[in-house]
């Protein structure tokens, strides 16, 4: 049996493909993808290709099991977790499944193996998360890439302790950071981006929108902070610039949070005043398996306030050339495949 997929070409062209449906093997089920979210880390693969298709944020429904599998039952509503964990070692015993001391170089979805741009998905069982009947498929995409991954960081950062943050970066990313920074109930919240559009959503999140092509960012934080800068910044952009920008922004004894994917090597200036501020750094990757839980349970109490919003568009797997032109062009906040 064939099955529909789309898979970047390269040079910003997406094809839309007939592949054979996966079938499960010992410990393996299929996911019947219902909804898969456009990620910004899969902007590379849609300038420069990929040799199978993506999507890493599937959410869909359990279709096939394969022999040993006891932890999820056929017809269950799933999202995939994206990468590989033993589940044996100490820290995978801990929840603590980021770090698995199995897999230190991830082995994870869409990159080691094909992912949810298709309408069936094979995973391992364990990477199978239940999701619960009063959520729909796109919420629980969003509980994937972009409320785990920010959340994860944040808890490490100690957000709940801050009374004012800011946020480098308005995609889907530094966008659920808001929403999150927000819920946790941080009196005052910057966010800075280039794209008006993103600052918009932006503010109408709560934060407090700084166009960063008109304004020095750092220099809008201390003039509206008695020129201490903020308890928290994170940067949700990904570049040396942007990080340094963050250190900056921080006020003495501040935290500075790293969610943007940085290059592998790079050169971060720290001048005097940097070295002076007593400054906490946290650098963060996804989020471990129990944490899905607590925020699964948070969102079923609607503790993600206007969460929903960000979501603007949804397209069908057909149209995923123009789903991919709109929100690599910026566009669009979260975008997400929908399958019938």
């Amino acid at each position: 049996m064939e099955m529909k997929t789309a898979r970047f070409l390269g040079n910003k062209k997406v094809a839309l493909e007939r592949k054979e449906k996966p079938k499960a093997g010992p410990g393996q089920v299929v996911i019947e993808v219902k909804a898969c979210g456009l990620c910004g880390s899969e902007r590379p693969q849609y300038l420069a290709g990929f040799h199978h298709h993506q999507g890493h944020e599937a959410a869909g429904v359990v279709s096939e099991i394969g022999d040993g599998v006891t932890n999820v039952k056929l017809g269950e509503r799933v999202v995939g977790y994206l990468t590989g964990f033993c589940g044996e070692c100490e820290a995978c015993k801990a929840g603590l499944t980021t770090a698995c001391q199995a897999y230190p170089e991830k082995e994870n979805m869409g990159w080691a193996y094909p992912g949810g741009f298709a309408e069936y998905l094979l995973v391992d069982a364990q990477n199978a998360l239940p999701l619960d009947d009063s959520l729909s498929f796109a919420e629980g995409v969003l509980l994937l890439d972009t409320l785990g991954t920010p959340y994860h960081g944040l808890r490490l950062a100690g957000a709940k302790k801050a009374k004012t943050a800011a946020v480098i970066g308005c995609g889907t990313v530094g966008l659920g950071t808001v929403i999150i920074l927000k819920s946790l109930g941080v009196e005052k919240i910057f966010a800075s981006d280039v794209s008006a559009y993103r600052l918009e959503k932006a503010a109408e999140f709560g934060a407090v929108a700084i166009d960063a092509a008109k304004h020095d960012v750092v220099e809008f934080i201390r003039e509206n902070t008695a020129n201490s800068g903020v308890d928290l910044v994170v940067e949700a952009v990904g570049r040396p610039a942007t990080l340094e920008q963050a250190v900056k922004a921080a006020r003495f004894g501040g935290t500075v949070l790293g969610l943007g994917e940085q290059p592998d090597e790079f050169k971060l200036q720290i001048d005097l005043e940097m070295r002076l501020k007593d400054l906490t750094f946290v650098r963060s990757w996804y989020f471990p398996v129990k944490e899905y839980y607590e925020n699964m349970e948070l969102m079923k109490d609607g503790f993600f306030q206007d969460i929903n919003k960000l979501v603007t568009h949804t397209f069908p797997l057909e149209k995923m050339q123009k789903a991919c032109d709109l929100f690599y062009g910026g566009e669009t906040l979260k975008a997400i495949i929908k399958f019938s």
